[in-house]
């Protein structure tokens, strides 16, 4: 069964970003928001194994990010909430983290960046850990100096 995922963050791409990500190694992103009220609404209707969450999204009907990581945690401690800023301030990520939050990305990230979200994932998740490795196995059409099919080395 995959892990069902919620992407929260105010811009398309970089929601696009996340969803290649998770997909990627294995999960299904049910849903994506684009401010921290829709976000938990979202969370609340849809109950997903997994949400990202961008910190700097406007606020909507008294609802700003850190109310809705505040009441993800409360009402589900066991789902990993991953937050993406591109705020690099040490404060925001010793609190968030501090809060439970399973990691605290600083955007714009990189694949090797997503790596250290991916391994703990893959440790909460470890039906990932088969999709991750299908990913990192290269295929005959991206090996290089691959063979052709029929010819010998």
């Amino acid at each position: 069964m995959a892990v069902r995922a919620l992407i929260a963050d105010d811009s398309f791409f970089i929601r696009d970003v996340i969803r290649r990500h998770l997909e990627r190694i294995g999960c299904q992103v049910v849903a994506e928001a684009e401010n921290a009220a829709q976000a938990l609404s979202l969370f609340r209707t849809l109950k997903p194994d997994l949400v990202t969450l961008d910190i700097v999204m406007a606020e909507v009907d008294g609802v700003d990010t850190l109310a809705a990581f505040n009441a993800i945690r409360r009402e589900a401690p066991e789902v990993p909430v991953i937050v993406v800023s591109a705020m690099p301030f040490e404060e925001h990520r010793r609190s968030f983290l501090g809060g439970g939050a399973l990691d605290y990305i600083i955007k714009p990230f990189t694949s090797t960046a997503f790596e250290q979200v991916k391994r703990k994932l893959i440790a909460i998740f470890p039906e990932l850990a088969q999709t991750a490795a299908k990913q990192a196995r290269p295929t005959a059409r991206q090996a290089p100096n691959a063979t052709p099919p029929g010819r010998r080395a």
